[in-house]
């Protein structure tokens, strides 16, 4: 058997960078776990690649920063389960991640994060980019530095990017709304909940829903749309609203984070209404086996947040240049898909 640091992590049950510390003697780790990782070690009777460790040796740090959205949307949770994995993964390469999660979506805030990033001498940036000239001109400045920028979840128009990580979100509004059909084949009046039209994703979103319906000459009529940034109070307040002033309302379309805040109007209301959303994780999970919610479109938070920092550790690293667009599907999931 080919013995390998990420044998070693399993038996241990730590991470590979914990056992790359223990292995170059570097601190972080309390004596218990160090003691338990040598004698698996010692057991397996385990070498060092002399090579990678002189390549490692011989490379200066690479840094990646990280720009995310507000953590009021659980998916930001579930991507940061996959950039932590990839961090781990390529450790001992000497790579180094710094993750940002905003309090908003304003400018001011994403200016300020990209000169910190900036000061901090990264060599590469993943973001997940809000509409604005100002950020799209600091990128570009970035760029011309020779920082390296990789774009995530939410296309930015104007810039050229390394790539795009993520979902072709016209298609999973289309899709959300040829669901949307057929739970209500006779029509009804729908109303959408958007996260931000600061995002792409989301206006993606909704251009391709109301597309699919227009395509198929449906009966469904869209009530109203309002924003809610992800919040989960928001998105309660904004669909009792709805149930309120829209007593014939049959279906409800959630862009983005706040799925549970719609189920909690509805329970409130003791109403029964129609609900597609974004993003599966533990919460909508939950909710799809309860019967409160019908369909989730997908997109695989956690192998996006592992992706990103794979793709621009392998381009600064290895050199090998990604596909300009690395599509993640649209997947459809029910309870009987989880």
């Amino acid at each position: 058997m080919r013995v390998t640091i990420k044998t070693i992590a399993e038996m241990a049950g730590v991470s590979r960078g914990t056992v790359d510390k223990v292995i170059h003697d570097r601190p972080g780790v309390n004596v218990e776990t160090k003691e338990k990782v040598l004698a698996i070690i010692k057991e397996l009777n385990y070498k060092p690649n002399p090579i990678g460790k002189a390549l490692v040796q011989n490379q200066s740090p690479i840094k990646i920063g990280v720009i995310l959205t507000p953590e009021h949307n659980p998916f930001i949770k579930d991507m940061l389960k996959g950039i932590k994995q990839a961090e781990e993964e390529f450790y001992a390469f000497g790579i180094e991640v710094i993750t940002h999660i905003p309090e908003t979506l304003e400018t001011r805030e994403h200016l300020s994060i990209l000169e910190e990033l900036e000061r901090e001498r990264v060599d590469g940036i993943a973001l997940f980019p809000i509409h604005d000239k100002k950020v799209r001109a600091k990128i570009t400045e970035l760029q011309e530095k020779g920082i390296s920028i990789l774009t995530f979840n939410s296309r930015v128009d104007n810039i050229n990017e390394l790539c795009f990580v993520g979902q072709d979100h016209f298609k999973g509004g289309k899709v959300a709304a040829g669901l949307m059909s057929k739970l209500l084949p006779d029509g009804g009046e729908v109303g959408i909940i958007l996260s931000s039209h600061q995002l792409s994703c989301h206006d993606d979103r909704l251009s391709g829903f109301i597309n699919r319906l227009n395509d198929c000459h449906s009966a469904i009529s869209i009530v109203e749309i309002r924003e809610n940034q992800d919040k989960r109070s928001e998105a309660k307040k904004i669909a009792a609203k709805y149930l309120t002033k829209h007593p014939n309302l049959k279906g409800i379309y959630i862009t983005g984070g706040g799925v549970e805040g719609v189920v909690d109007a509805f329970q409130s209301e003791n109403r029964s209404v129609k609900l597609i959303g974004h993003d599966l994780t533990d919460g909508s999970a939950t909710l799809l086996k309860e019967h409160s919610i019908d369909f989730i479109i997908d997109q695989k938070p956690v192998d996006q947040g592992y992706i990103i920092i794979k793709t621009l550790f392998e381009y600064l690293f290895k050199k090998i240049t990604p596909k300009k667009f690395v599509e993640i599907p649209v997947e459809i999931i029910m309870e009987e898909s989880l």
